[in-house]
């Protein structure tokens, strides 16, 4: 309670601002002559104790009702995005903290292909030709692969388990190395356009793809949270195009779902038996633990929460109010990944060494990046830091040259 004594000063309507009794607020010296006594940019009341028990008051489930409740509600006056995309604070990404977690991306990627090489591959090599098959076993006979072998080739013997995911998940790496190859020669041959989309798809897609995938994360495209919303807009997709392309990408769509949910089941499967028979087998409680957490991280990262997130980034930027992304938007949500990458090369033309920076930035590049980047700093009056300007508050940063001084792109 705020004794009787204590006068009121108003900041902005309906913010209130409490001073200590029998005292008046602070005022900063006035550059002009007028008298900024009531300056809601300019005032700062009371001790530090009593301004904090002001924010409390402000923070209130009554206080923040009241403020809002309105025939309008401005939930999200405060909110601007940059319309150059935030390209002109690039150089928030230049930061040494960064380095630590760009060579952890690095180390992932090194890991996730070791562990997928090396287990794989020895195995093969170990394994006879003639050993590859066997007896049908309770994980194969749950496994699709193995009853199609045998209602088509041989009801006789079957192929391991371990064999059918060993070929899997180097069949799939096999494809990322194509992906990765065929971007690499459109960054070297292509011209300015296809260079800079090739590294953003290199850089943003194949590169994290590559230090996560498994073969049992192709489940990730089939859980019904991630399902759903992509079949809803490959059909409006289809729909809009009016058969333009005789609803191609919509098979498209069908077939690689279908695709991932074949090779995710089958991974789920195997992975799921070996847990268990090393569960069982294991002779001290430690083997047993380690067994069972290493399939419960397995099935934890099924999900790609990053992934996940970026998308739905994406969406809410670039898909509008209808939560869809046309073909039109789907290219201009690259072309901005793309510009991205060239400004953020162009940004580091400073730095020394200026590819390992490049490097740096973009592969600890993320969702809070991206909303540091594109949302402008355009907070209240009563919300801003002592000596802040309506100039500061609509874009922080410095614009530089995106392109040399002989206006050859970079």
């Amino acid at each position: 309670p705020r004794s009787p004594a204590s006068p009121t000063v108003s900041l902005a309507p309906p913010v209130r601002v409490f001073c200590p009794a029998g005292s008046m607020p602070k005022v900063a010296p006035s550059d002009g002559g007028e008298d900024e006594r009531y300056s809601p940019t300019k005032q700062i009341c009371g001790s530090e104790s009593e301004q904090a028990k002001w924010d409390a008051d402000r923070c209130n489930v009554k206080s923040v009702w009241k403020e809002f409740d309105q025939v309008s509600p401005d939930f999200f006056g405060d909110l601007c995005i940059a319309k150059d995309g935030g390209f002109s604070d690039i150089g928030l990404l230049f930061d040494p903290i960064r380095f630590p977690w760009a060579a952890f991306q690095v180390a992932c990627l090194i890991l996730n292909l070791c562990f997928i090489i090396q287990p794989n591959v020895t195995y093969l090599m170990d394994t006879e030709v003639s050993d590859w098959g066997g007896d049908a076993t309770i994980t194969s006979r749950a496994m699709v692969l193995s009853n199609f072998w045998t209602l088509v080739l041989s009801k006789d013997r079957q192929p391991k388990p371990k064999i059918i995911l060993a070929w899997l998940e180097l069949a799939m790496l096999a494809f990322y190395v194509c992906k990765a190859l065929v971007t690499v020669c459109r960054i070297v041959r292509g011209n300015t356009e296809r260079r800079w989309h090739g590294w953003a798809h290199l850089l943003w897609d194949i590169l994290p793809e590559l230090s996560t995938f498994s073969a049992m994360k192709s489940l990730h495209f089939v859980t019904p949270k991630v399902l759903l919303p992509a079949a809803l807009a490959a059909i409006k997709g289809t729909v809009n195009r009016r058969g333009q392309r005789y609803g191609l990408p919509l098979l498209q769509f069908v077939a690689m779902r279908l695709f991932y949910a074949f090779v995710g089941f089958e991974a789920f499967v195997v992975k799921f038996n070996m847990a268990a028979q090393s569960q069982s087998t294991a002779t001290s409680f430690l083997g047993a633990a380690v067994a069972a957490l290493a399939f419960l991280n397995q099935m934890l990262g099924v999900v790609d929460v990053n992934k996940f997130a970026h998308r739905r980034l994406f969406v809410f930027i670039f898909g509008g109010e209808d939560g869809f992304m046309s073909d039109r938007e789907e290219m201009v949500a690259k072309t901005y990944l793309a510009m991205l990458a060239q400004h953020t090369y162009a940004a580091c033309k400073t730095k020394k060494p200026r590819w390992l920076w490049f490097l740096v930035a973009t592969l600890s590049y993320g969702d809070q990046d991206f909303q540091r980047l594109t949302l402008c700093n355009t907070e209240p009056i009563h919300r801003q830091k002592k000596g802040a300007t309506s100039k500061d508050s609509k874009m922080i940063g410095k614009s530089y040259q995106v392109f040399d001084k002989d206006d050859e792109p970079i």
